[in-house]
């Protein structure tokens, strides 16, 4: 379990979209180093980074086409320890993302692979044993000379690296002559995948050694294949668990102090079994939605749109089964890890999509007092909003949260000083802006400073310490927690629905929206909280 993830706010950047140092259109390193000061202003005490690598970018960077050094759009190595010198010195940890589960096809690695005679990286990749030889439907054929398909983790572009699979090789079934069984299956234990581990450790080695804290590890539950993800069943993740306990086990009594985030979106398993010290709830993710609805269908998660969520001010959202599920998490990786429920993340729509300032202070209250770790996705603090409409680098509609930073009111919102096309549209919102914020005392951008400096300076606010529900009347309008320790208790109380609740409460206003207190009662008037110390 990794320390300093319990006490920690983290941020999420996105980096072609943060800052334009040259007015080339694109962000890069040397423009998030620039911007560095900002963001340790929030009170953040690490960063989470998107890809930087070389990549044809057919899937934002998550195709790489080399894990050791530095896309050029965004600068170079020199650039990039620079950036993490500063990071360094303001006390900003560093997370980068380890996209391991596939390469892209224009990786050299796979271009060896493709090659129909045997070579050294034939087995890197999941290849089925001849062209008619298919894998479902993740499987693609007949593009090289090698005779077989290469099974897919998500786009075409993106041969799944070969790990391995679950189970043992299916033998040939002797009443099918022509069935010549499934022998390219290799178990996750074949010695013939030892060379691509250990390629993937001296990946880590390669960026722990430049100085960088942590990994997120893009699509962890992919990397053996057969396995069921969300299955609370060991024997149905036995080959993803025994992978990741062998590399993190490994990577951790070299560098005890590095940080693994997985994007697993099961923390049970992710944290609770297979060694990782954080894994994420996704906001868009069905697999556990299901255990996330109540009776009307209702979904929960802060961000996810598609009908009443707890956070709209409709009042017709239900949080009973998040605080159910997530208190079975708490249970599931005590004393093993985490889990974060983040304000956003690269691949959903924007969370302040369909939300006024409000309701974002409502949400961030929650955020930055509940049990678990808070992340942060950029702009989420100034409330920026979705740009539907646009497509780049197949993002699809998950490109319309990954618009320019903007810090402005001026040109491009101060993202780049280009006269030129940018290389994503900025989104340009009134009152979106770092500029029309820092100027506001009660500004979302002010508040949420005010959020995470009371979470820094008080232990009970950790991702261990202790959490207690008081009260989740009507759905959690009003919804009553305690945060605590053997030191200290604070009470909340939020109210996100625009109709007035009352609450009872005795104690210190630390921080409170929208609302009136008297004689030991808070009055919430809608899109409200309350914090107090006790």
């Amino acid at each position: 379990m990794n320390a300093w993830m319990k006490n920690g706010v983290f941020y999420q950047i996105y980096p072609t979209s943060f800052y334009d140092s040259n007015g080339d259109g694109i962000g890069d390193l040397k423009g998030i180093t620039e911007k560095l000061d900002y963001v340790k202003s929030l009170g953040v005490d690490g960063i989470w980074f998107n890809p930087f690598y070389p990549s044809p970018f057919m899937d934002g960077g998550y195709d790489v086409a080399d894990y050791c050094a530095v896309h050029e759009m965004f600068g170079t190595m020199a650039d990039f320890e620079e950036m993490l010198a500063k990071c360094k010195a303001l006390g900003i940890r560093v997370i980068i993302d380890l996209v391991i589960g596939h390469t892209s096809d224009k990786h050299p690695w796979f271009v060896q692979s493709t090659k129909d005679e045997k070579n050294k990286y034939s087995d890197w990749y999941v290849w089925t044993d001849n062209n008619f030889n298919k894998f479902g439907d993740k499987s693609i054929h007949g593009l090289y000379p090698r005779d077989g398909g290469y099974v897919i983790n998500y786009y075409a572009c993106q041969p799944a690296l070969n790990f391995g699979f679950n189970t043992p090789p299916r033998a040939p079934d002797p009443n099918n002559a022509y069935d010549l069984g499934e022998y390219w299956k290799m178990h996750y234990t074949d010695e013939r995948l030892k060379p691509l581990r250990e390629e993937i450790l001296n990946i880590m080695r390669f960026w722990l050694d430049k100085g960088v804290d942590g990994f997120r590890v893009d699509m962890a539950n992919s990397l053996v294949k057969g396995c069921l993800y969300n299955s609370d069943k060991d024997e149905d993740i036995e080959g993803v668990r025994w992978l990741w306990n062998l590399l993190i086990g490994t990577i951790k009594k070299e560098y005890p102090d590095v940080g693994f985030m997985a994007e697993w979106v099961y923390p049970s398993n992710a944290v609770g079994k297979c060694g990782f010290d954080l894994d994420y709830l996704a906001h868009d993710r069905q697999e556990y939605n299901e255990l996330l609805r109540n009776e009307k269908g209702t979904n929960i998660l802060p961000a996810f749109e598609k009908g009443h969520t707890y956070f709209s001010d409709d009042g017709q959202g239900d949080i009973e089964n998040f605080l159910k599920y997530t208190m079975r998490l708490h249970d599931d990786v005590e004393g093993k890890g985490y889990f974060s429920v983040p304000s956003g993340y690269h691949d959903i729509v924007r969370v302040a999509e369909k939300k006024d300032n409000e309701q974002m202070k409502v949400m961030f209250a929650f955020l930055l007092t509940y049990k678990h770790v808070p992340f942060i996705y950029y702009g989420d603090e100034i409330g920026m909003t979705h740009k539907f409409g646009i497509n780049k680098d197949g993002g699809f509609i998950r490109t319309g949260c990954r618009t320019p930073m903007q810090w402005t009111n001026g040109k491009n919102r101060g993202f780049s000083e280009t006269d030129g096309e940018l290389y994503l549209p900025v989104n340009d919102v009134a009152g979106q802006s770092v500029e029309t914020q820092e100027e506001k005392e009660d500004s979302l951008l002010n508040t949420v400073r005010k959020l995470v400096k009371l979470k820094k300076e008080n232990e009970a606010f950790n991702a261990d310490a202790d959490l207690e529900i008081v009260s989740c009347e009507n759905g959690g309008y009003p919804l009553v927690y305690r945060r605590l320790n053997s030191e200290s208790s604070f009470l909340i109380a939020i109210n996100p629905s625009a109709k007035p609740v009352s609450v009872a409460l005795k104690g210190e206003v630390l921080l409170s929206q929208n609302c009136e207190t008297e004689n030991g009662e808070a009055k919430l008037l809608g899109k409200s909280f309350i914090i107090v110390k006790e």
